[in-house]
């Protein structure tokens, strides 16, 4: 029986190896979720950590990252931005520095000096090293394939209710659907479908979310506040240094239900946002909440929070300048 041995959210990264009768290929990371990934590798030289990225997998194929290497190595993958839940992660413990586009590079330690950020990547067994599978608690194995064009038809606007790897009535139905509106028939060609999939659902959701851009001039630290489920859920601190961005929501957004709060730090002194309304609770430190009367009751501060603008196709795009933040007391 297989057993899960990462559990990050609801996704899940397993080594199944030792259960492959095939012979095994150095270096492979392979896919059997229902998500197009996205996958890095880091792994032990003598000048430090190397990390490379980003290798594109689609559900149900493999590929190869970084060299063969008897060294402690490192994973980490992320769902493109083609889904409206937001990216999805599978990951481990160690903070490794990474860059948004395609990369590679050599013992860099300070992720902010070089405009970097930080994932946390998991250590690879020493069976996982060979081969290393990303799967979801839904085991898909050979069903990945099937269950990728469903999640990619979700995701691109078409009627699919339940991602199970079996391409059904509805499955066929709503791909036929989808080969109408492209004005193409893909056949038995399961990858190209896969693709002109994930080019209609990315063209649909990767715009979607909240990116706050800092043009400020120094660095900021960004909360936010938004109703989801029907509740409003307060989260904050994102580290934007100055001429970076940070996408601090990834799903869909709809009118009225996203709030932002930031500081603008300068040495010891931090200028709040100005032209905040709605009062919304805030740690000094990282946090998550759900309360939003009774700040102080709860160990939480007060803060007046800004409205976004009204989002365009789900998505809202903010940049932060020096006359955003309240002037510095005398």
């Amino acid at each position: 029986m297989l057993k899960p041995i990462l559990l990050t959210g609801y996704l899940v990264l397993a080594s199944l190896s030792v259960l492959i009768s095939a012979p095994a290929q150095a270096g492979q990371v392979c896919n059997e979720t229902s998500f197009v990934i996205e996958a890095a590798k880091a792994w032990r030289t003598l000048a430090g950590l190397a990390v490379e990225g980003w290798a594109r997998i689609v559900p149900g194929d493999c590929t190869r990252i970084g060299p063969v290497t008897n060294t402690e190595q490192y994973l980490y993958a992320r769902s493109t931005r083609a889904y409206p839940g937001g990216v999805r992660e599978w990951r481990g413990g160690l903070d490794v520095c990474v860059a948004e586009d395609d990369f590679a590079f050599e013992n860099i330690t300070d992720c902010d000096a070089p405009g970097l950020e930080t994932r946390k990547f998991r250590q690879l067994g020493e069976a996982e090293t060979e081969r290393a599978i990303l799967i979801e608690p839904t085991d898909f194995g050979a069903r990945a394939r099937e269950a990728g064009i469903q999640r990619l038809l979700q995701a691109a606007g078409y009627d699919i209710n339940v991602i199970d790897g079996y391409a059904g009535r509805r499955t066929r139905r709503q791909t036929a659907a989808f080969e109408r509106d492209a004005r193409r028939a893909f056949g038995s060609d399961r990858v190209a479908l896969i693709g002109a999939l994930h080019d209609a659902a990315l063209a649909r959701n990767a715009k979607a979310g909240l990116k706050i851009c800092n043009d400020a001039g120094a660095p900021i630290g960004a909360a936010v506040a938004r109703l989801a489920d029907e509740d409003w859920q307060t989260r904050g601190w994102w580290r934007i240094t100055p001429g970076t961005c940070a996408r601090t929501v990834s799903s869909r957004l709809n009118d009225n239900e996203t709030f932002i709060f930031a500081w603008l730090v300068k040495g010891d002194i931090l200028q709040p946002l100005a032209g905040g309304s709605e009062p919304f609770c805030i740690a000094p430190s990282r946090f998550t909440s759900n309360i939003r009367k009774n700040c102080l009751n709860s160990g939480f501060e007060t803060a007046q929070f800004r409205a976004t603008p009204a989002p365009e196709a789900g998505g809202i795009d903010i940049r932060l300048g020096p006359d955003d933040f309240e002037k510095p007391t005398p």
